[in-house]
């Protein structure tokens, strides 16, 4: 199997998803729409929800899949990681 291969599949398919949440949201995290804690706290939404998907406890959960929060969570990843690097360069 190959790994590289399913790695860009899976970063395809993560980008379609970034961008058509980036543009229903208005690029609120980059634009300053979220602060610093409110960028942590949404990440600390989707592990929550991870914990839940695995402690059993997914009732009263949206309409979301456990492989969607991990892709979610993965997004969310990649846009701090850019954001931190707009930061730093001054963008």
């Amino acid at each position: 199997m190959d790994r590289k291969k399913q790695f860009l599949e899976v970063c395809t398919e993560l980008s379609e998803i970034f961008e058509k949440k980036n543009n229903a949201y208005g690029d609120d995290y980059f634009s300053g729409g979220y602060s610093d804690v409110e960028r942590w706290m949404s990440i600390r939404r989707k592990i929550a929800r991870l914990q839940a998907f695995y402690d059993g406890k997914t009732e009263g959960l949206p309409d979301e899949t456990t492989d969607d929060t991990w892709k979610d969570l993965a997004i969310y990843c990649v846009m701090e990681l850019i954001k931190r690097e707009s930061e730093r360069n001054g963008l």
